[in-house]
């Protein structure tokens, strides 16, 4: 007798379940999906023990006839496609069939639905069995309530997380739904408490306000393409204001919201030198696409995708975002409060955006201490003093500015080095004694390797078992000769696949930093006015090369506010 039996259609349901329903939060996805493609403009979320003890989806959707309450239940039943043709094509967010016959497979669902014209039904089921179904009362729409997640598969519940971490993760859901839909109103409850309600006007901006913050929403860039077969929409708030994770990249491709993780790192790229090292932009992207040229269905949570040709589509971002980011030439505002706005909505008002009034401060007359420049990327500046050997204190035009000595320098030094590592005329100078520098076995292997990397910066050497002789060096180096070869053996130890380009600039970033100012380092008014008139220079005088900010301003009502002067 043969070994290979066919499954059982529960026992195929619970497997289906493994890969579509892990926790409440893929629960959520699925039955919110629904409700969205059934064309909702009011979508509630209540859920008990951060939806551990039970989950409920109400919406106010076209509903369901009778006919599709007994079959939305079975396993590869879908109202979305018909054929291979549309499976090409998909337009809709949920279009399996398996979610609704995985989630009741290891759970108790009641599911109610209504139709504008019909009858309001009530079916029931219990771990893949249905228990019942009866006529019953209910507004137009579908209410479902899943509850005893996992009961019948104890394996899987030593995988949820605590009820705080669970909420946390429906809470992110649910925000990156709302964005994805700003049209529709999304309310998150837990027990039976409002904690979450975006106003499903429309309005991206005060939606972006509810999710992030105010300071958040008053900061927000808006950027849009079309080319090459694609056209979006790319938001994004200021690099002032940032995050610790890349949850805040939000991709919404056709209307459906994806990660994409290869998008991830393009995104990053673009906002290298704008953000500090391992901190991350909110951004939101809205892609559409010709469906032919996207695959929805590589991935058992429809949650990632694969497009045809990623590169131009990656050009185009990375282009985009890296161009409007130098076209921001402002001083970063300091945020007093970096807290977002509490998810708990009271008030019954959207949160107003009001533009900032950015204007071009010129200055009325020149005091002794001021800076006088003919194109001025920061104001004239009346030098205070110097805070704590670290910050150099100016006030203009009733604005206080704090500069960080070590971030201006570090700017100031990496454009130098940029500037000359990137220049094709390379001015070297022959040096009258060799310059000796001792390395390890594997190091003189590596330079021996990346011979082509030194040339190229404009360097000459003899290299020995265990030392190098230096014979001719770019004028740039001169100053910090063995700091700088000694930075960039470690660069090339670190990255076997060197590119030329990439390279120059991590040298530059590095070097700019070791060679510089820093906190701590006293300098006396005229330093700090120097180096404040060099700052001035620079294309981007607002952020060091790793990101931080070099200058940060408080406007009067900022400080009036910390001293409750005003409200």
């Amino acid at each position: 007798m043969g070994k290979i039996s066919t499954m059982s259609t529960k026992l195929a349901n619970m497997i289906a379940a493994g890969e579509v329903v892990e926790r409440p939060a893929n629960i959520v996805k699925e039955l919110v999906e629904n409700s969205i493609d059934a064309n909702s403009n009011n979508i509630s979320i209540y859920l008990n023990n951060g939806g551990l003890l039970g989950i409920k989806i109400t919406d106010d959707g076209e509903g369901m006839d009778l006919d599709d309450i007994k079959l939305c239940f079975l396993p590869h039943a879908t109202s979305k496609i018909k054929n291979e043709y549309d499976l090409f094509r998909i337009r809709t967010l949920g279009f399996r069939g398996e979610a609704l016959a995985s989630i009741c497979s290891v759970s108790s669902v009641s599911l109610t639905s209504k139709t504008k014209d019909g009858e309001a039904y009530n079916i029931c089921y219990k771990f893949g069995r249905q228990v019942s179904l009866e006529k019953t009362s209910s507004a137009n729409g579908t209410t479902i309530g899943v509850k005893d997640l996992f009961l019948n598969t104890p394996a899987r519940l030593k995988y949820l997380k605590t009820k705080e971490q669970e909420l946390g993760a429906i809470s992110t859901l649910v925000d990156k739904l709302a964005l994805s839909n700003p049209q529709i109103s999304f309310s998150l409850y837990n027990d039976d408490k409002l904690i979450y309600k975006s106003q499903g006007k429309g309005n991206l901006v005060a939606l972006v306000g509810s999710i992030y913050g105010l300071e958040a929403a008053k900061r927000l860039k808006h950027l849009s393409f079309k080319e090459s077969g694609f056209s979006g929409e790319i938001y994004y708030v200021k690099p002032e204001i940032y995050r610790a994770n890349k949850n805040q990249l939000t991709y919404i491709i056709n209307g459906r919201y994806v990660r994409y993780y290869a998008l991830n790192d393009v995104i990053v790229e673009a906002f290298k030198g704008y953000l500090p090292i391992n901190k991350y932009p909110i951004l939101i992207l809205y892609l559409t696409i010709d469906p032919l040229l996207i695959d929805v269905n590589i991935h058992p949570k429809k949650e990632e995708i694969k497009i045809a040709e990623p590169r131009v589509l990656f050009d185009i971002i990375y282009n985009k975002i890296k161009d409007d980011l130098k076209g921001i030439n402002e001083i970063p505002k300091a945020v007093i409060d970096k807290e977002v706005v509490p998810k708990e909505i009271n008030n019954k008002e959207e949160i107003k955006y009001f533009k900032e009034d950015i204007k071009p401060l010129t200055p009325l007359f020149n005091k002794e201490d001021s800076l006088i420049v003919n194109k001025q990327k920061l104001p004239t500046l009346n030098f205070i003093g110097i805070y704590l050997k670290t910050y150099i204190l100016c006030e203009a035009e009733e604005k206080l500015y704090l500069l960080d000595q070590h971030a201006c320098a570090e700017r100031i030094r990496y454009e130098f080095y940029a500037r000359e590592l990137g220049n094709p005329k390379k001015i070297t100078q022959a040096l009258l004694v060799p310059y000796l520098i001792s390395f390890t076995k594997e190091e003189i292997n590596l330079i021996k390797l990346n011979m082509n990397i030194f040339s190229d910066l404009g360097f000459k050497f003899k290299i020995n078992d265990l030392d190098i002789e230096v014979l001719e060096t770019p004028v740039w180096a001169q100053k910090e000769l063995s700091d700088i070869i000694i930075e960039i053996v470690k660069l090339i130890s670190e990255d076997k696949k060197i590119n030329i380009i990439d390279f120059r600039d991590r040298i530059c970033k590095q070097i700019s930093c070791k060679s510089s100012i820093r906190a701590k380092d006293s300098i006396n008014k005229e330093e700090a006015l120097a180096l404040i008139k060099e700052l001035e220079k620079c294309e981007n005088p607002y952020h060091c090369p790793h990101g931080r900010p070099t200058i940060v301003v408080f406007s009067k009502n900022d400080l009036e506010k910390m001293f409750a002067r005003v409200i």
